[in-house]
């Protein structure tokens, strides 16, 4: 499996210093944000975004995917077009596009959603990147295994593909292996987060916090990804506050050593 590390919580680095990061910790490769306000962006990724892959390949580590804004929900946008383009002169295989919300009316919405990811299969055809939906918690459909089959449902696997989420399934979905079984078809990519509950303001929240402190059973991801002999990439999301840099280093390769510790 290729472990990478998702670039969200390292805005202020630039290529030579994520190089940097991701070779002290011992990963192999990175999920890059391309989103505006970062190193790498909509405006120059078509320049960029080709020559940070070639960097990252000269140093010996990989860009697993592209995250893309989460607003990124419309296939007919210039910034939807722009980034398939970017990254398949990138050669990047893969590209996680935004979230279709929950306003209301889930069998227009449901409709509307499956709509639009048939305008991004077209794209990822075009460009040779396949789309990855997030299977993410809260107001958004596809937000557990069995919600986001609902959207993939007749989707060309080739095209469209599934991420899901070891921490937002553990609060919103089934056992981590029913998740995967659902969408085993689609199954692209794997997002590492744990999750823990706190009580603010008299109510709940979950909030993130480094894997193996939260809720996620980790044996019950290990068999999961064992029974489907998933050996892709793991992204390891990192989305806990850290002090500084040395601290975020230190927790990223306790992350990794739990996770090759469990899954290998």
């Amino acid at each position: 499996m290729r472990y990478v590390y998702f670039t969200k919580l390292l805005q202020a680095l630039d290529v030579p210093g994520l190089i940097a990061f991701l070779k002290e910790v011992g990963l192999d490769g990175a999920d890059l944000a391309v989103r505006p306000g970062y190193p790498i962006h909509p405006e120059n990724a078509l320049t960029e975004l080709p020559k940070a892959a070639r960097a990252f390949r000269d140093a010996g580590l990989a860009v697993g995917l592209v995250t893309a804004p989460t607003t990124m929900s419309d296939p007919d946008s210039d910034l939807a077009r722009t980034l398939f383009e970017a990254t398949g002169k990138a050669s990047i295989p893969e590209l996680k596009i935004g979230y279709f919300p929950y306003r209301g009316k889930f069998d227009d919405a449901l409709a509307d959603a499956r709509r639009r990811l048939a305008g991004f299969a077209k794209l990822a055809a075009k460009t040779g990147v396949r789309a990855c939906y997030h299977t993410h918690s809260g107001n958004n459909l596809g937000a557990n295994g069995a919600a986001l089959r609902l959207l993939l449902e007749g989707a060309d696997a080739h095209h469209i593909g599934a991420f899901v989420d070891t921490g937002h399934t553990a609060i919103g979905g089934g056992p981590f292996p029913l998740e995967l079984d659902m969408v085993r078809s689609w199954l692209a990519l794997i997002a590492i987060k744990d999750l823990a509950w706190d009580k603010r303001d008299n109510k709940w929240q979950a909030r993130v916090v480094p894997a193996g402190e939260g809720i996620v059973r980790w044996d019950e991801v290990a068999r999961g990804l064992k029974e489907r002999n998933y050996n892709g990439t793991i992204c390891l999301h990192g989305e806990f506050e850290t002090a500084d840099l040395t601290e975020r280093k230190r927790l990223a390769r306790q992350e990794l050593a739990l996770l090759k510790k469990h899954l290998g």
